[in-house]
């Protein structure tokens, strides 16, 4: 049967390098244009008793958006590698590592983290996962995991760190 244009399409951008590379630094400029927003609002300017304005509380989607671009950086590396995310008209999870899961994922494409970076992609995964975009997790488990902590500066080094040597190693 032949495949329709939306098919081929469908295929040969799923399993381009570049078209999952492409998309990563947009979601991360996403991310720094809220995370000046969040860093820009001054909480003790806020009375007792007032309500934090919304764009104070976009941390956590910070974080997930940076997730989502690593997992696209990542998804880059797996192709680069040799492997396909687009098998027979239908996404395919990359071998080994399942939804989301960053670390899962690092480790599935061959890349090495240290111990600093995994936990930045544990944590960043449960953003993904659901953190930055659901009131909970698909299951109670996941709340002992829970990512409640994002350090300045030491994570925000270590992540931008892994970003340049993710881009290093798609290169």
């Amino acid at each position: 049967m032949d495949k329709t244009y939306a098919e081929i399409l469908h295929a040969r951008t799923g399993n381009s390098v570049l078209a999952w590379t492409s998309v990563a630094p947009d979601i991360l400029a996403a991310a720094n244009v809220l995370k000046e927003r969040v860093d820009s609002f001054d909480l003790g300017s806020v009375a007792a008793g007032d309500s934090v304005p919304r764009e104070a509380l976009l941390g956590h989607v910070v974080l997930m958006l940076r997730g989502m671009a690593v997992e696209c950086l990542l998804k880059g590396l797996c192709l680069k590698r040799g492997n396909e995310l687009v098998v027979d008209g239908k996404y395919s999870r990359v071998p080994g590592a399942s939804d989301h899961n960053l670390c899962e994922l690092a480790s599935a494409v061959d890349f090495n983290v240290d111990y600093a970076e995994e936990a930045v992609l544990r944590r960043l995964s449960l953003f993904v996962q659901y953190g930055g975009r659901y009131p909970i997790p698909k299951s109670a488990v996941i709340y002992g995991q829970a990512a409640t902590t994002w350090a300045t500066p030491s994570d925000e080094n270590v992540f931008n760190e892994l970003v340049r040597r993710l881009d290093r190693s798609l290169e």
